[in-house]
């Protein structure tokens, strides 16, 4: 399965999404589908509604358009959970 990242991975989950949704059904198949924490981090920011399709997810959560926009913080994340030290 793989870890999800960024905006191509949560795409990648709500293009298996069944519509309408509500936000607590999004995050957890998020989790199932192996979002990583800044895709569940950036859905449990929603406000809680029904959503009706995957473009009214995407324009509510701030995550970053490409993999190189990831924010410092998601990174050194990352790093910690590898092992390493920043």
């Amino acid at each position: 399965m793989g870890v999800k990242r960024g905006i191509s991975g949560l795409r990648q989950i709500l293009d298996r999404m069944e519509f309408p949704a509500d936000k607590d059904r999004i995050v957890a198949r998020a989790l199932d589908e192996g979002g990583d924490e800044e895709i569940l981090s950036a859905l449990r920011a929603m406000p809680p509604a029904d959503f009706y399709e995957a473009g009214e997810v995407l324009r509510a959560v701030p995550l970053p358009e490409s993999e190189h926009a990831r924010t410092e913080s998601a990174r050194a994340r990352e790093r910690g959970e590898r092992g390493q030290r920043p």
